[in-house]
């Protein structure tokens, strides 16, 4: 500003006090002071630059928020992308009076690179849980349909126990078949020998029963012990099976406690969504009657 240049009273009161603006707040800005026809003063921001070092004697223009503040006489405010100056920021605009006359301008620069590294994490955040609830959803339709199997597994198994318990009342009807069989040939054996020669050939047919006999009593000893192998081995398929079925269930409990967790997660993200909204939302436009 020019030695010679005079300004109002009521700027030179805000010139007073800019210095010390900066320093109230937490967050960094940038501060530009405007009489009707330039810069007075300014403060850069340091987390992000504009194009000119400085803007001292400048003429603001159209581009400006300061600029429409005054031609509008109202506070306003204006979030530019970073696609302007690399950096995205929040610009608030105000008019400043004497007598009712527009004398001046007082507008900040803030950025939202907060609000942008919100958006990120909020972004990846529901990605995760998108990924997490399709992951859950799977989950459950596989313990479902693992349940399922496990109970038609567990009627095959329990059909197979009943089919091996039918055979083996047919393999003690053979045996018994077998003893008598045995028996009539020992008779018969014992009655061609009685006889002498004439009884010869009925000794043949008569030892050959025997051996038939012998034959079916060690298949049946023998299918006998096949099946109380069969029966060991649907037992520990039994058991199996209902571990299958239990952790298939649990699996469903777990999934479905979680669905909440969630859903809570979603709400979470939607809140934080919500909250980095309103880091560069004008509190003015929420309550305009202050």
């Amino acid at each position: 500003m020019g030695e010679n240049r005079k300004i109002c009273k009521t700027l030179e009161h805000f010139l007073t006090v800019a210095p010390y603006i900066n320093r109230l707040t937490i967050d960094d800005m940038g501060i530009f002071i405007c009489d009707t026809e330039q810069v007075i003063w300014e403060v850069a921001p340091k987390t992000f630059k504009f194009p000119q070092a400085s803007y001292l004697g400048d003429n603001p223009d159209n581009g400006w928020v300061v600029y429409e503040a005054m031609q509008q006489r109202r506070r306003l405010t204006r979030e530019v992308g970073g696609e302007v100056y690399g950096v995205a920021y929040v610009a608030v605009g105000m008019p400043i009076f004497e007598d009712e006359k527009v004398v001046g301008g007082i507008s900040i620069y803030q950025s939202v690179g907060r609000k942008e590294k919100l958006f990120e994490i909020v972004k990846s955040l529901d990605q995760t849980i998108k990924t997490f609830d399709t992951t859950i959803q799977q989950i459950a339709a596989e313990a479902e349909e693992l349940s399922a199997t496990g109970e038609e597994l567990g009627s095959i198994s329990q059909e197979t126990t009943s089919q091996v318990g039918e055979t083996d009342e047919i393999i003690e009807v053979i045996r018994k078949i077998a003893d008598q069989t045995n028996l009539i040939g020992l008779n018969a054996a014992i009655e061609a020998a009685r006889v002498g020669e004439h009884g010869r050939g009925f000794a043949v047919v008569a030892e050959e029963v025997r051996k038939l006999a012998q034959s079916s009593s060690v298949s049946t000893k023998n299918i006998r012990q096949t099946l109380d192998k069969i029966k060991g081995a649907v037992a520990q398929i039994n058991a199996a099976i209902k571990e299958v079925t239990t952790v298939a269930n649990h699996q469903a409990v777990v999934l479905t406690e979680i669905t909440p967790a969630v859903d809570e997660l979603t709400q979470l993200a939607e809140t934080i969504v919500s909250m980095a909204k309103d880091l560069t939302t004008d509190i003015y436009t929420l309550y305009p009657g202050e």
